[in-house]
């Protein structure tokens, strides 16, 4: 009984911090053109003008990562020759577009953790359901968390990086 209330009263704190992140977020509608891999899209305004998407708060597997092709996939299915909302907070440092993005009222990058096809990206994560979400795939081993040791993305691209130009500590 207390579980059920508790996952009750979490569902709608999540539901009020969604609806406040909405409200201080400037809101786009655009066409998904391409998905080039599990947290990053190419949309198209009404314009015609194209621009790629980042999605916020997640961080999916690298291409050559393992759940890397499987996460794109799973994007793709979701979004790709789909009219989304985005709910836009920014730019990254490769200027692409930081948002939320939204398949009617879905929150995607929402489903893209849910489904274990990505991480919470834990330095940039400001809503608790992103947490949450994650480790109940961690906890049923949905997607990538078959895999008995995962590698967040965020330490593979270190790894890689490490590898291709040597680690001297500084020697």
């Amino acid at each position: 009984m207390i579980k059920k209330f508790f996952l009750f009263l979490t569902i709608i704190l999540a539901a009020l911090w969604t609806q406040f992140s909405l409200a201080t977020e400037r809101q786009m509608a655009c066409w998904v053109l391409g998905v080039s891999d599990g947290d990053t899209l190419t949309c198209l305004l009404p314009t015609k003008k194209q621009f790629k998407v980042r999605l916020q708060e997640i961080d999916a597997p690298e291409k050559g990562q393992p759940f890397g092709k499987k996460a794109k996939q799973y994007l793709s299915q979701l979004v790709f020759k789909q009219n989304v909302t985005l709910s836009v907070s920014g730019y990254d440092r490769y200027q692409r577009i930081l948002a939320t993005v939204y398949l009617q009222e879905q929150n995607i990058d929402l489903e893209m953790v849910k489904n274990g096809m990505a991480w919470v990206y834990p330095q940039f994560a400001k809503n608790p359901i992103y947490f949450q979400a994650q480790d109940f795939a961690q906890q049923q081993k949905i997607g990538l968390w078959r895999d008995p040791n995962p590698v967040a993305p965020y330490e593979w691209r270190k790894q890689k990086k490490i590898l291709k130009h040597g680690d001297n500590h500084g020697f």
